[in-house]
């Protein structure tokens, strides 16, 4: 039973456009029981009353399920559902598998939704509860519940998987070698080194200022004059023009190289 109404919630779903209303899905459902079957007799006579009225009434979609949960769900199904439906807690599960499991519990019991909010509170995991609690306005439905607890769960597991053993936040800075590393939190690191040297704000210059840290490798004991890191090229050596002095033998050696040079007019 339970397979049948999800494939029609689905369906219902997928072409929200065309079936925009409960009239509607109503009567479409009704055709998918089969006849010559106690079910396909059922359907029958809610189509004949729903054509007798005047003006057509089909009734809402949860009137039509709760009259077929009446009809084909025995008392002793909703009554362990409801069981299981305080004995399925969430604990440290992934929030989707254990809503699924949840929800098909909360199809079979047949019970109203100020129940399943409730039920739904008291299985579900306390911190994530206790968050909720703390929300203002508070969810008005369980399907806003749902949505609420289902943000907060992933938000947890996104935010521990920064966490390390000590529970400490860990954050991946980009080394100069361009490979990750994992640092503490608590160590004295208020931004990620720019990539590609690009050029330190005010703010970052300052702060390497203040805790003498290296504008080249953003390591502390030296300057950027002393930096040995194996990536920052040696200092451009500046070019230096050799002069020779005139020897007082240049001008035979001119001479007998077959030189010669104008008379100073001095």
């Amino acid at each position: 039973m339970l397979a049948f109404w999800n494939i029609l919630e689905n369906y219902f779903t997928v072409n929200k456009d065309t079936f925009n209303t409960d009239h509607k899905k109503v009567a479409s459902a009704l055709t998918y029981f089969k006849q010559d079957t106690q079910a396909g007799e059922w359907a029958s006579d809610r189509m004949a009353t729903a054509i007798a009225a005047q003006p057509t009434n089909y009734g809402t979609w949860q009137a039509f399920k709760d009259a077929f949960k009446v009809q084909f769900i025995p008392p002793q199904t909703e009554l362990e559902a409801l069981s299981k439906l305080h004995a399925t807690p969430q604990e440290n599960r992934e929030f989707n598998e254990w809503y699924q499991e949840w929800s098909q519990h909360a199809c079979r019991a047949n019970v109203g939704q100020n129940t399943l909010m409730f039920t739904f509170r008291n299985t579900l995991n306390g911190a994530i509860n206790n968050q909720i609690a703390s929300q203002s306005p508070q969810p008005a439905t369980l399907a806003e519940l749902v949505e609420c607890a289902r943000d907060l769960d992933r938000y947890w597991r996104m935010y521990a998987k920064l966490l390390d053993s000590q529970g400490n936040l860990r954050i991946s800075e980009l080394s100069v070698k361009n490979s990750y590393t994992e640092i503490n939190a608590t160590q004295p690191s208020i931004y990620e080194p720019p990539v590609r040297r690009a050029k330190l704000t005010k703010e970052q210059r300052q702060y390497h200022i203040d805790n003498h840290l290296c504008f080249y490798c953003r390591q502390e004991g030296h300057s950027i004059f002393g930096c040995n890191h194996p990536d920052k090229k040696p200092p451009r050596q500046p070019m230096i023009r050799q002069v020779f002095p005139i020897e007082e033998n240049d001008e035979e050696m001119d001479q007998d190289e077959g030189l010669s040079f104008p008379d100073s007019p001095l």
